[in-house]
C-alpha cells in the first residue's frame, strides 16, 4: 500500500526538516526531496505530492498527518466489484508483439468521477475498436484526464536486448515503473495502480531491482483493460501513439509497415532489403524477433 499527501510549500518544508537525517540521493528531474526511514521510502515531487511507500508506510503516514493535522485516508482495496468507485492509475503497453515499431507504454490518471464520461466516450477494452476509433478517442482521453507516455524507440530496444540482455518482460517492467512515476506528480489522489498484468508481481519486482527508483504500491491484474477503465484508457492511448510512430517509419520505408510478426511481416523484410542495408533495420525493427533471421536464411539460399 502506498499513501500519497498534497502538501503545501510549508507543509513540504515540515516534513523535510524532519526528514532531512535521513536523505538519499535522487537524480530526477521531477523529485525535491527523498528520505529513507523505518522501511519507508518518502518521495516528495516538486508538485508538492508526497508519496510514501514501504513495510514502514502506514506508520510513517501516520506520524506526518498527525504533525500536519491532516485527516488520514483508509486503505481500498482495488478489486473489480468496487472498481466503478476507486480512483485509478492505470498502465498498459502496446507494440510487444510487433516487429516493426517501438515499444509504447501509457498510464491513464482516471478519478472516479471521470469514470462514467469516459465510459460515454466508448473507452473499454482496445482490443474491441479499431484503428479508426483510436484515432478519435484518444486525443479525448488526453484531454479530458491526465496521462504519461514512454516510447521505447527501436535504437534503444536493440540495445537493450544485446548490450544489457534485456528480456521483454523486463523492458516492460522498466517502462511501466517509469510511466508510473513520471504520472505521479500530475495525480492530486488515488486509491489504486493498476498494470495490466504481463508476469507475476514477484517476477515484476525481480526485473526492477537496482532501480533508483521503484514504485511498489502497483497492483497486476490480468486482463486489466476490461475490468479497470484506467487501465483501457491507458491502453488506448498506447495504442494511438504506436499507430503514429508507426505512420511515421512507414513513411521512411515508402509503405504502410505492418503490424504483428507474421507472413506479411516476412514480405516487407524481404522488400525492404532489396533497397536498404541491415543497419537500416535497427532503426525501424525488433532485431531479436525470429522473423529477422528467417528472411536472412531464406535470402541466401
Amino acid at each position: 500500500m502506498g499513501f500519497t499527501i498534497n502538501l503545501t510549500s510549508s507543509q513540504a518544508g515540515e516534513v523535510i526538516s524532519r526528514y532531512h537525517l535521513y536523505s538519499v540521493p535522487h537524480t530526477n528531474n521531477y523529485t525535491l526531496f527523498r528520505a529513507k526511514y523505518k522501511g519507508a521510502t518518502l518521495t516528495i515531487f516538486k508538485t508538492l505530492t508526497m508519496l510514501i511507500q514501504g513495510s514502514g508506510g502506514r506508520e510513517i503516514y501516520n506520524d506526518i498527518c498527525e504533525m500536519l493535522s491532516i485527516e488520514k485516508k483508509t486503505e481500498k482495496a482495488a478489486n473489480t466489484t468496487d472498481a466503478i468507485n476507486l480512483s485509478v492509475i492505470g498502465t498498459d503497453e502496446v507494440g510487444t508483439g510487433d516487429f516493426f515499431g517501438p515499444i509504447v507504454v501509457a498510464a491513464a490518471y482516471v478519478p472516479k468521477m471521470q469514470i462514467l464520461p469516459l465510459m460515454r466516450l466508448g473507452v473499454k477494452d482496445s482490443k474491441k475498436i479499431n484503428d479508426i476509433q483510436v484515432l478519435e478517442i484518444a486525443p479525448e482521453i488526453m484531454r479530458v484526464v491526465k496521462t504519461s507516455a514512454l516510447i521505447l524507440n527501436n535504437l534503444k530496444y536493440n540495445y537493450l536486448t544485446t548490450r544489457n540482455n534485456c528480456n521483454m518482460n523486463k523492458i516492460k517492467a522498466l517502462l511501466h515503473n517509469n510511466v508510473i512515476y513520471n504520472i505521479l506528480p500530475k495525480v492530486s489522489e488515488y486509491d489504486a495502480i493498476i498494470i495490466d498484468a504481463f508476469t507475476t508481481r514477484e517476477k515484476y519486482f525481480d526485473y526492477l531491482k537496482g532501480q533508483e527508483i521503484m514504485i511498489k504500491n502497483v497492483e497486476l491484474v490480468e486482463k486489466g483493460e476490461s475490468k479497470h477503465i484506467a487501465v483501457a484508457a491507458a491502453s488506448i492511448v498506447a495504442r494511438y501513439l504506436f499507430i503514429k510512430e508507426m505512420e511515421k517509419l512507414s513513411e521512411e520505408v515508402g509503405f504502410d509497415l505492418p503490424k504483428g510478426a507474421g507472413n506479411k511481416v516476412d514480405l516487407a523484410i524481404a522488400k525492404i532489403l532489396k533497397e536498404k542495408n541491415e543497419a537500416f533495420f535497427n532503426t525501424i525493427a525488433k532485431m531479436n524477433f525470429k522473423n529477422w533471421e528467417k528472411v536472412k536464411k531464406d535470402s541466401r539460399s
